[in-house]
């Protein structure tokens, strides 16, 4: 109850100022409140509309394939590490190193082909 009367007397509607404001002032202020309520709203409904449309993504054929040649890298790379550590001849390593280098690129290339289709 007290919290209202500070919260009117903060707004200018409460009797703090000794004469009771008009009651067409009270219901166009409160009128005014609403619209800028239901504006705001609106607002909000289209932030949020579009955001969500921002997190989603389409499917992309593009971003699979680099996803997949991405993980491909990865295993030639644990594959060169193994042969490296247990004594693979050096021709091998660069074969498999050589390899998951141009799969990176192929990778790459895909990522950026995906980014410019959206």
């Amino acid at each position: 109850m007290m919290d209202e009367r500070d919260e009117r007397s903060r707004a200018g509607l409460g009797d703090s100022s000794g004469a009771a404001a008009p009651a067409g002032t009270e219901q166009e202020l409160l009128a005014a409140l609403r619209r800028l309520e239901r504006i705001a709203e609106e607002m909000r409904g289209l932030l949020e509309t579009t955001a969500r449309v921002q997190r989603h993504r389409a499917f992309s054929f593009a971003r699979l394939l680099g996803a997949l040649f991405e993980a491909l890298v990865g295993g030639l790379l644990f594959a060169a590490l193994m042969g490296w550590v247990y004594d693979a001849s050096p021709a091998s390593l660069l074969v498999e190193l050589a390899l998951a280098g141009v799969l990176q690129l192929v990778a790459l290339t895909a990522f950026v082909v995906a980014r410019d289709e959206s």
